[in-house]
């Protein structure tokens, strides 16, 4: 039987000394519910920092394919990770920082159950935000699997939120995104090749949540996925262009 706490703790302590995680796949193969049992325990443990969101992950069906899994993942964002962008990221906070493209989204109210349609779920929804996910799979790379990500919380650790506007005055999936670093061009996307559309996916990682046992809180901030692919966090100066949502500048070092 896999000891879905002992795995945690061992997260848990190398998530606080900021050290590189064991990968669990080295001794057993976790299924994707241990997997998500794992994170759900993780995540449990780290009591001292406060829930504020929910993320997907692992979108692109090609890094699926990779990572052995079936559709995109999910993660838990917590207020440690809300980051300034005028702020310098540093790369010594993490143990394999990347740098993501993506929009948030705010909850207007509780949500415990699943959402059922799009105007249900645009009731529920009160703004749209430009964001960066800060992400940190943590792992050493050829040995990571698709639930050992899982289980070390989806490679959630920070984000830098972009300004704010109401839903309703955004044309969401027609949002161009453009990243670049230090002037060059990392890559371009549009918002609307996200699964079905951002409302459908928003619709699927709210509702992925619930399944999992986890609540939506009004104010809550909900990542719908990567827009483009994940860079390395190399340093230097970058720009993330959001078209109509605006841009976020942050540096690097």
């Amino acid at each position: 039987m896999t000891d879905v706490d002992a795995i945690a703790r061992r997260f848990l302590v190398a998530h606080r000394a900021n050290e590189p995680y064991e990968a669990p796949s080295a001794a057993v193969a976790l299924t994707i519910d241990e997997a998500n049992a794992v994170q759900r325990a993780f995540n449990a443990l780290r009591s001292d920092d406060k829930v504020v969101g929910y993320k997907s992950a692992a979108n692109a069906q090609a890094l699926q394919q990779m990572l052995r899994l079936t559709g995109p993942i999910t993660g838990v964002l917590f207020a440690c990770g809300d980051r300034s962008a005028d702020a310098g990221i540093k790369r010594s906070d993490y143990r394999t920082l990347l740098v993501e493209t993506e929009l948030g989204f705010r909850a207007a109210r509780r949500i415990n159950a699943p959402v059922k349609s799009i105007p249900e779920l645009r009731a529920a929804t009160t703004t749209c935000t430009p964001m960066i996910e800060l992400a940190d799979p943590g792992f050493d790379r050829t040995r990571m699997t698709g639930t050992d990500l899982i289980a070390g919380n989806s490679a959630s650790a920070g984000f830098i939120r972009g300004r704010a506007r109401s839903v309703g005055d955004v044309a969401l999936d027609q949002v161009r995104v453009q990243l670049r670093r230090d002037g060059e061009t990392l890559h371009q996307a549009s918002s609307g090749d996200l699964m079905d559309g951002q409302w459908e996916a928003l619709k699927w990682l709210v509702n992925r949540v619930i399944e999992l046992g986890y609540v939506v809180e009004p104010g809550h901030l909900l990542m719908t996925g990567s827009l483009g692919p994940a860079h390395p966090a190399a340093p230097g100066k970058y720009s993330a262009d959001f078209s109509e949502l605006g841009v976020i500048e942050f540096e690097v070092v």
